[in-house]
């Protein structure tokens, strides 16, 4: 299979620490190498970026301008059909750039969200105001539209074709609000291949084009130094299997992985974690389109 990599080395819109290491970290432990060994086509990755000029004050604008920057550049990938895109993001405020990607290129988006965390807090419900507690919210069109319409997703996702797997630590807005919007969810310790075939295979005709997020917090100890760690987690071969049946259920085209910060990962775990889990999507993927 053909991927192409897009990088976006800011965390929310701050370049050059923390989470904003996390893309080069992934391409300097191997990423491409392995992917390669299992006989994918790599290109050369490209990179999303926020020109000082298009710079403001205002956190969301700069949001939706690097996702927009995003945005093209998964665009452009799909110029082949036969690629798949892989999105290293620094944080989870960078997924709706991949989601308008996807969007503008087959007229509707799905997602299945892989997080500790909901992410569909609104400015009306978060109790910390952090912006990647948002960015599920913002593709579903819960809140911050400014914010979507700049990667040219112009329709929310609807809720029959958005997935959160892996919680294990919800608010009570966020429960409410999977409950009242009945969107696809698992817990962290309900997952596992079956559990994601299950909840998915009803639902895979509701877009026509999936993408795959994984903040990897998810991941508890497996991913040491995100600022967000999960009470509990999934075990590590649950969360890779049931990554590769999310590719298989349901058409995805592009995935992201995003959190990783180098400073508190000195033995390189999330590094080894990513390339095991791109290595299962990719799998989960080519055997849905031989089919």
């Amino acid at each position: 299979m053909k991927v192409q990599i897009v990088a976006v080395p800011y965390a929310n819109d701050v370049a050059k620490w923390g989470y904003a290491k996390g893309p080069e970290f992934h391409l300097r432990h191997g990423l491409v190498d392995t992917l390669k060994q299992h006989g994918h086509t790599v290109m050369d990755p490209v990179w999303a970026s926020l020109p000082i000029s298009e710079r403001t004050r205002d956190v969301v604008t700069n949001l939706g301008r690097l996702n927009q920057s995003e945005s093209d550049l998964v665009l452009q990938a799909f110029q082949d059909p036969e690629t798949a895109v892989l999105a290293l993001q620094g944080d989870c405020t960078h997924a709706p750039g991949v989601a308008g990607g996807v969007y503008r290129k087959f007229g509707g988006v799905g997602m299945v969200w892989y997080d500790a965390h909901g992410d569909i807090n609104t400015m009306a419900t978060t109790q910390t105001g952090l912006w990647g507690g948002m960015p599920l919210a913002v593709t579903l069109g819960w809140d911050l539209q400014d914010w979507r319409e700049a990667t040219g997703q112009a329709e929310p996702i609807p809720p029959r074709a958005a997935a959160l797997f892996g919680t294990s630590d919800l608010d009570q807005a966020e429960k409410a609000a999977i409950q009242r919007e009945g969107l696809i969810h698992l817990d962290a310790r309900a997952l596992n291949a079956e559990s994601t075939r299950v909840a998915l295979a009803p639902h895979r005709q509701n877009a026509p084009a999936w993408y795959l997020h994984i903040d990897m917090d998810v991941a508890g100890p497996e991913a040491p130094g995100v600022n967000t760690p999960a009470p509990y987690w999934p075990e590590r071969q649950a969360l890779i299997d049931s990554c590769r049946a999310t590719g298989r259920t349901v058409p995805v085209v592009a995935f992201s992985i995003a959190a990783v910060n180098p400073d508190g990962d000195p033995e390189a775990k999330s590094a080894r974690l990513g390339r095991d889990v791109a290595v299962a999507i990719l799998e989960g993927i080519q055997e849905a389109r031989r089919f």
